[in-house]
């Protein structure tokens, strides 16, 4: 079984995902690089694929706590910006030698660095966050064919 696939069970029986984008650097939201639209973009594409998204008011009431995490880093660079994204699913999870012991982990992820010109860094990581969403997507789906 490789990796993919490993994670990719991990999606089973999930009941839907809030979704948190972590902020970004003044000079790179200067240069256009917008959370909230990030974030809206990324809750109609699930909303689309009919994955659930989870009010952040109910999300402690939610089996499990599921939350899709993006994270943008950022490097102004004299020419544009290097950046690295992450993608993670992070769930509650608990340990197999003490079942008690409950915490959040990411059990499904995926990322990537690039670089963009000052002009294009928003474009550039919002066609990253929607190919990686896509893969997330796809994986959910194939995770819950059968559930």
């Amino acid at each position: 079984m490789d990796l993919r696939e490993y994670t990719r069970i991990t999606l089973r029986g999930l009941p839907g995902v809030m979704v948190i984008v972590e902020n970004v650097r003044e000079d790179a939201e200067a240069a256009g690089l917008n959370v909230a639209e990030l974030q809206s973009t990324i809750e109609r594409q699930l909303g689309d694929a009919d994955i659930p998204v989870i009010p952040h008011g109910e999300w402690r009431e939610t089996s499990g706590r599921p939350w899709l995490y993006v994270s943008v880093n950022t490097l102004k660079y004299p020419t544009g910006y290097f950046f690295s994204l992450d993608l993670q699913l992070k769930q509650e999870v608990s340990l197999r030698r003490e079942p008690t012991l409950v915490t959040s982990s990411a059990t499904w992820e995926i990322g990537s660095v690039g670089f963009a010109g000052a002009e294009n860094l928003h474009a550039r990581v919002g066609e990253s966050v929607s190919k990686f969403l896509g893969d997330f997507i796809s994986d959910y789906a194939i995770a819950n064919s059968d559930a």
